[in-house]
């Protein structure tokens, strides 16, 4: 669970570089974000999936795909659904549009697609800012994740 401040805090720390982006208003989906003029091949947004009785995953994946809750449900072996606003909130600590996968606090999966991307972008902590990082400085910075065909 981290908000921009602790994700900053922590990417200095770790040495990793990164960029802020300034999206002028709050952006709570992929269009938002392309509107505040990032492309939307370098999106990547973070889905929490309640995948059990009070238990929750990120899922990582490119900003225009789209989970396939077949194969999510293979993975996880039970009912799985988009989780709820009041519950991402309780679960990572900020709104759904502001989940980054850095310090999300819960088991990371990484769509297989993400893994094309170079650079991309994504949610910082807080709804009016993004993230800019290169893919491997990110996968450094998440530590543990698995990859998963998931779209």
């Amino acid at each position: 669970m981290a908000n921009l401040v602790q994700i900053k805090k922590y990417l200095q720390q770790e040495k990793l570089p990164y960029k802020v982006i300034d999206l002028a208003q709050e952006a709570f989906t992929v269009s938002d974000v392309v509107d505040a003029g990032i492309r939307a091949s370098e999106v990547v947004k973070t889905l929490i999936v309640r995948v059990g009785l009070n238990k929750f995953a990120a899922i990582a994946l490119r900003g225009n795909d789209r989970v396939d809750f077949k194969k999510v449900r293979k993975l996880f072996g039970s009912k799985s659904e988009l989780a709820k606003p009041d519950e991402v909130l309780r679960m990572v600590g900020v709104p759904i549009g502001a989940v980054c996968p850095v310090l999300v606090g819960i088991p990371l999966y990484f769509d297989r697609r993400v893994l094309d991307l170079g650079n991309l972008h994504m949610g910082s902590g807080d709804l009016k800012h993004g993230l800019e990082m290169k893919l491997s400085d990110l996968l450094k910075a998440v530590g543990d994740y698995a990859v998963e065909d998931l779209v």
